[in-house]
């Protein structure tokens, strides 16, 4: 990371000089670095015929390691300008291939500047899809099948009737040691006698006596709420977690705990820092 044109015609030459050596390749390339960056991405339906809807946005900027801990929707601390440029960009992109499924667009926002730039598309309905449902009043599979299955979806006629309502977040519990660096932890049985605080309140890939297996994913079950604007669904979420209990491994499930009550992450504006 270069800081003035000093330091970046010292490293353009110091980086030719390593790419020369190491892979008989001496070009440079130059990519912009964003001091407060947040994870955005807009999800996406597309009928394959050129028509793509967009159904709101997800903050994903709560991560470890590249690996999303809390997804919210809608994103907070967007402009009403910004919002509509993220969906009108991620429709045009889709409708420009004529994709066909649920998909989403990620992007990376600048929050000083307010400009976007493109990440990836996942060509696939993403895990976190439940708390863009929750908002939307929508079923995102029902809609993956019945398109498999030959069905007009009228994705322009939906559009009239599409209205977010709420906010919605979720967390994603792992099997996994804060305190050990995030070391994975394998165990033999978990029991999660888990009961939702209110029927906002939901999970999905657990149940009492559910065993973690050491070959799997550490990725547990992931808690999502539902609630009439982001300050009370934060507060439903907290006493979720805090009334969750996890046995027989170490969880990030304290990290969590704190973590939703982080000032950033209440104010909305998580990002990392730069190195």
């Amino acid at each position: 990371m270069c800081h003035s044109e000093d330091e970046l015609i010292g490293a353009f030459d110091s980086v030719k000089r390593l790419g020369a050596s190491n892979f008989a390749d001496d070009g440079v390339f130059l990519e912009k670095f964003i001091a407060r960056a947040r994870h955005i991405e807009v999800q996406v339906f597309a009928d394959g015929k050129g028509n793509a809807l967009a159904l709101g946005e997800r903050d994903c900027s709560s991560q470890r390691r590249n690996q999303k801990v809390v997804e919210e929707c809608p994103a907070p601390n967007l402009s009403d300008a910004v919002r509509s440029e993220f969906h009108a960009t991620a429709e045009k992109l889709l409708s420009s291939v004529s994709y066909r499924n649920a998909g989403t667009v990620e992007f990376i926002y600048d929050a000083d500047s307010h400009q976007f730039y493109f990440l990836e598309v996942n060509t696939r309905l993403q895990v976190e899809h439940g708390v863009t449902e929750e908002v939307f009043g929508v079923d995102l599979v029902e809609w993956m099948v019945r398109l498999a299955a030959g069905e007009e979806l009228e994705l322009n006629a939906r559009r009239a009737n599409l209205a977010p309502k709420g906010h919605s977040i979720q967390v994603r519990l792992y099997a996994e040691d804060p305190f050990r660096d995030f070391q994975p932890c394998p165990a033999c049985s978990a029991k999660w006698p888990f009961r939702p605080v209110t029927a906002s309140a939901s999970t999905t890939g657990s149940s009492p006596g559910w065993r973690y297996r050491p070959t799997s994913t550490r990725c547990w079950p992931r808690s999502s709420v539902h609630a009439e604007d982001r300050a009370a669904a934060l507060s439903k979420l907290q006493d979720t977690l805090d009334a969750t209990r996890l046995y027989g491994s170490e969880t990030n499930l304290d990290y969590l705990r704190a973590l939703t009550r982080d000032p950033a992450l209440l104010a909305g504006e998580v990002h990392p820092l730069p190195q």
